[in-house]
């Protein structure tokens, strides 16, 4: 099975059978075809896109698919409607459908009004409006691709309590990628590790993780009480002020509560990380700060220009700083990811060897690693990037921590939203903290 354009195929000799209520993790590098083995789990991939060898059998009934990115999968302007789409479709009697969304909400941790707009929504709310969604059908099989990656602490542990309440009063089967093995250690029973398109381990949990301990360290899983946070670079001396904050405050949409974001001086050479839990504002935070949008007052200030960022030309804004958004694909022009970015960039951050690829064909993490390079390969003085870290294995991880210090080393500036407190130890020299309601 491969994508048309892709120098060899993504996934090569797969045999793979997963019985009714079994519980299968299924982990692997990044880039290693497990989105893609998912995707044909639950019979979704697009064959004008994809060339499939081999057959697919399944006596599910009803299948529910939730994928990396919410907002390419979310249909309907609020909360209501979007789960309604699913419940009403669910359920015999259309007066019990009322129950069935509550139902589903309350067990993804969805606190949001049901008239709470979806595209108003933080990319974490999102995703947890999407499992409620996909739990709305009490399917026979649930197949989620890295559900809790955009995500705080709080809130994935909330989201895998809720699928495991939802496995456990039902028959249903769980497929679910997934780098955080220890979040979700308790709830499965099986793991299988994709690597280089095949089957490279497949067994009980907690057997291949005793047993195959060094030989998933090797294929780059995050295994739990192996990784261990490093110190950030050392700052540098009499560096030079390129952007400076004053009373702002800034409004995450139309009729939201505002916040303020406290004063910030960043440095050439200095990382700063924007965490807080999901809807507390971070994204809105960056947008502004990169000069996407206005903020509701206050100043930001990039020495040397006449205007507030929000009123520079894209062609002067993208001199001084270049963003990463949540979701990269609405970031890619080009029909080839080696038309998106320079072949040192993309070696960097451990791209190799898929340069006649579309970018949108590839992971949810190997997007994410392309649109940095992309940011990276415009000489910026600001990198603003949200979430850098979703969907990597522990060796991109690596070469991405990698590349952006040495972006810092040569006088380049960082601001970062993320929950991986991992990174933000990594990496980050000060940390901006919004709470809930900021």
């Amino acid at each position: 099975m491969g994508f048309n354009g892709a120098d060899s195929e993504t996934l090569r000799d797969i045999t793979l059978t997963i019985r009714a209520g079994e519980r299968v993790l299924i982990t692997g590098p990044s880039g290693g075809g497990k989105s893609t083995l998912v995707r044909a789990i639950a019979g979704l991939l697009d064959e004008s896109t994809v060339s499939q060898f081999g057959k697919r059998t399944t006596r599910a009934q009803s299948v529910a698919y939730v994928g990396q990115e919410p907002d390419e999968q979310i249909l309907f302007p609020t909360i209501r409607e979007e789960v309604a789409f699913v419940a009403e479709t669910a359920v015999s009697d259309p007066a019990d459908a009322d129950e069935r969304i509550r139902e589903a909400l309350d067990a993804a941790g969805v606190t949001n009004p049901l008239d709470a707009h979806t595209g108003a929504l933080s990319g974490g709310e999102k995703q947890r409006v999407s499992i409620a969604t996909a739990m709305a059908a009490r399917p026979d099989l649930l197949v989620l691709d890295e559900p809790t990656a955009s995500l705080d602490g709080i809130s994935m542990e909330t989201v895998r309590d809720a699928v495991h309440r939802v496995i456990d009063d039902s028959d249903s089967a769980l497929v679910i990628v997934e780098h955080r093995i220890k979040l979700w250690r308790k709830l499965v029973d099986r793991i299988i590790v994709v690597a280089d398109g095949r089957i490279a381990l497949d067994g009980p949990l907690d057997k291949v993780l005793a047993e195959q301990r060094s030989a998933l360290v090797a294929l780059g899983v995050w295994v739990p009480g192996h990784s261990r946070a490093t110190k950030p670079n050392s700052r540098q001396r009499g560096a030079k002020t390129v952007l400076s904050t004053r009373r702002l405050v800034v409004r995450r949409a139309e009729g939201a509560r505002s916040f303020r974001i406290p004063a910030l001086n960043l440095r050439e050479g200095e990382a700063v990380a924007v965490t807080g839990p999901n809807g507390s504002g971070k994204t809105t935070a960056l947008r502004v700060l990169g000069g996407l949008i206005a903020p509701q007052s206050g100043v930001v200030d990039y020495p040397d220009t006449d205007s507030q960022p929000h009123a520079l030309s894209p062609r002067d804004l993208v001199v001084v700083v270049s963003s990463v958004i949540q979701n990269p694909s609405y970031g890619f022009g080009n029909r080839t990811v080696a038309d998106e970015a320079p072949a040192h960039e993309r070696a960097a951050v451990g791209l190799r060897g898929m340069d006649r690829r579309h970018p949108q064909s590839l992971s949810g993490g190997e997007r994410r690693r392309l649109a940095i390079a992309t940011a990276l390969a415009r000489n910026p003085r600001i990198v603003i990037l949200d979430e850098p870290s979703f969907g990597q294995d522990a060796h991109s991880w690596h070469d991405l921590l990698d590349r952006l210090r040495d972006f810092l080393d040569t006088g380049g500036a960082i601001i970062f939203a993320s929950h991986d407190q991992l990174l933000v130890r990594s990496l980050a020299h000060r940390v901006i903290h919004l709470g809930d309601g900021s």
